[in-house]
């Protein structure tokens, strides 16, 4: 789904050389192959060449990341779901939950990235063969080739060839069927603190006082998988948000080690008093608009604001699409659209991220 908020354009930054000059900071032979192992999760590579591919060039190098509107996607990885991938994968997952419920969008990672998003929710675990990481959303296995070092290449790519832009990866354990959690916990972390992954992940554990100049080029990583098994000088690692997530909230806070607030909403399956599709959306799209309207003029106080506008009704069939987009009558995105354009959301400085 296309991201519904962008920020204002606001000053031209001048890169330092041009683009053509750079040369990359990866394997060349090695990047390419993970873009083809990667391809049903990441999509087609193309080098990105639209006006939004580099909208945070004209957002000056002193903005706060927590003073920025920045546009992502929920369960990221799941937009390439089909049926047909789901009846292949019986014999990994058994009968599961039908698979649009478990599909939240509907373009590849890099057309996203096309579009402007720069946030992005990314959910793992050991592939059957208890090696390699793969994406599930919940026990949905989604792809057994695309691994997540090679999701992790392919943005780095996209940071090597617009180094303008910054980006904000979140990543959590979703399914442990496969492997240990000491295991899981040790893969992700050495994934993400390669040789090739410290040139481009943002090192600091606090978000709250980050500029835009630390983020060019580079993503931070907020993490929601644990590192307690591991040994103690292993257990930092990005912005740290395992403790106090509450599940299926509309509003909660929660504190990281390094000070920070973060202020979220992720009701992920409002249960509204009465059945059907209206009285759902309807619930979603309060709870969604009150929390950007939070985030704009930070009343709930300094910090990042997560804002989840992604949804579903399980037992009533109201699968994400559904509750997006609507089915003869209008769906969140109808609602957002409206709240921002010329409803109550009209004029506000929009900040925080907001994932659909």
């Amino acid at each position: 789904m296309l991201p519904l908020l962008c920020l204002p354009l606001l000053a031209i930054l001048a890169l330092a050389a041009p683009l053509e000059s750079r040369a990359p900071k990866y394997n060349v032979t090695s990047m390419n192959e993970a873009l083809k192992r990667g391809s049903e999760i990441l999509g087609t590579y193309a080098r990105c060449s639209g006006s939004l591919c580099s909208w945070m060039s004209k957002v000056p190098d002193n903005t706060r990341i927590t003073d920025m509107s920045i546009p992502g996607t929920h369960d990221t990885a799941s937009w390439d779901y089909t049926l047909l991938r789901q009846i292949s994968y019986l014999k990994y997952t058994n009968i599961i939950y039908p698979s649009p419920l478990y599909r939240c969008g509907s373009q590849s990672i890099f057309a996203q990235l096309a579009a402007g998003n720069r946030a992005f929710d990314l959910r793992v675990g050991f592939a059957p063969n208890g090696k390699d990481l793969v994406f599930f959303h919940s026990e949905a296995l989604l792809d057994v080739n695309a691994r997540f070092e090679d999701v992790m290449q392919g943005f780095y790519r996209f940071l090597e060839e617009n180094p303008t832009e910054g980006l904000v990866i979140s990543v959590k354990d979703e399914n442990a069927t496969w492997g240990t959690t000491q295991a899981l916990q040790q893969s992700l972390y050495t994934t993400l603190t390669s040789p090739l992954a410290q040139q481009y992940i943002n090192p600091s554990t606090s978000i709250s006082s980050t500029p835009l100049s630390a983020l060019r080029g580079k993503l931070t990583i907020l993490r929601r998988f644990s590192l307690d098994q591991l040994l103690s000088n292993q257990q930092t690692l990005g912005i740290d948000l395992t403790n106090g997530w509450a599940d299926n909230n509309p509003d909660f806070s929660l504190s990281t080690p390094a000070g920070d607030k973060v202020y979220i909403e992720d009701l992920y399956e409002p249960k509204a008093d009465k059945i059907g599709l209206t009285p759902n959306v309807n619930l979603k799209l309060d709870v969604t608009t009150k929390h950007i309207t939070a985030a704009s003029g930070k009343t709930k106080g300094d910090g990042l604001y997560l804002t989840f506008a992604s949804s579903e009704q399980a037992y009533q069939l109201l699968f994400p699409q559904v509750m997006a987009q609507g089915v003869i009558v209008p769906g969140v995105n109808q609602g957002l659209k409206k709240f921002l354009v010329s409803g109550g959301g009209k004029g506000l400085k929009k900040k925080g991220i907001i994932c659909e």
